[in-house]
């Protein structure tokens, strides 16, 4: 009989089906902060199982992508999604039925070799579920975090996103980083705007289960100079939008992921930061984080 092990991200619950809870947790283990026992099994997102065939259909892919070094490909039939991620010589696969509720893969979850494949599975899998029951994105981003609020560093890889959050913490008191790559953002109906701690923090082993209320996101470009501007809400939309979590090949994805942009926006605004990496750009954003 298969055993369980069930997280909470961001308020999400979900849940995977396991042959064995201490190696899949072992493999998990930067899921740790987010485990949870006792739940309302109305409550739960999506359930996964492993050790299942799961057969690539005799259809083109809907998309392929290329990042740290797996290659994605997905497919689109009448019954689900399909997923296959290749690294190597070894390659995976999860299917998820058009409800989404209940997923399959073809993983042991036993294997400690399976932990990058299991990872990525799971954030995808999230990702696409989260989105359909509330506006819950994730962003590519760095968070800073001081005194329960929280700015969120954009910008393209190695412009600079985690050393700004670096140097906050070096010249600013209290200040903790909250994530450093990919932080899940939620919009509630009449609360602030948060952002959430994730499993997933890209080459930071930031695992926190925390929150906080976003005050600001802040476009990140390497400049001689220092100098801090509003953004205008078109650009300020592209920026958002470039720097969030979507499924290209899913319409009701990308038109899910826009929605919550346009609505994180009516209420966080956004900067562009042109900067060295010093003390003086820290000043001119610390009255953002107040």
């Amino acid at each position: 009989m298969n055993e369980k092990l069930t997280y909470c991200v961001a308020g999400h619950i979900f849940c995977i089906e396991t042959p064995d809870r201490r190696l899949t947790s072992a493999i998990l283990s930067n899921y740790a902060p987010f485990l949870v026992e006792e739940v309302d099994d109305k409550r739960v997102l999506f359930r996964l199982k492993g050790r299942e065939e799961v057969d690539i259909p005799e259809i083109t892919p809907s998309d392929t992508i290329a990042w740290n070094g797996v290659d994605y490909k997905m497919y689109h039939t009448p019954e689900g999604m399909l997923i296959s991620m290749k690294k190597g010589d070894r390659e995976h696969r999860l299917f998820a039925r058009n409800d989404r509720k209940e997923m399959v893969c073809d993983l042991s979850l036993t294997d400690e070799g399976e932990a990058v494949f299991l990872n990525n599975l799971l954030r995808i899998a999230y990702g696409v579920t989260s989105i359909r029951v509330d506006q819950t994105i994730k962003i590519h981003g760095s968070v800073t975090e001081l005194n329960g609020k929280a700015m969120i560093f954009l910008g393209k890889s190695g412009t600079g996103k985690s050393t700004h959050s670096r140097l906050w913490r070096e010249f600013v008191p209290g200040c903790t980083l909250l994530n450093d790559d990919e932080p899940l953002v939620k919009v509630f109906e009449h609360e602030p705007v948060r952002v959430y701690g994730a499993p997933w923090s890209g080459s930071t082993a930031c695992y926190r289960n925390i929150s906080a209320e976003v005050v600001a996101f802040v476009h990140l470009y390497q400049s001689s100079e220092n100098r801090l501007t509003k953004v205008r809400s078109i650009e300020a939309f592209s920026s958002l939008l470039a720097s969030s979590s979507v499924l290209r090949s899913d319409p009701e994805n990308r038109k899910r992921v826009q929605d919550v942009v346009a609505a994180i926006l009516q209420r966080v605004p956004v900067y562009r930061l042109d900067c060295r990496p010093d003390y003086e750009a820290v000043s001119l954003t610390r009255s953002l984080l107040s």
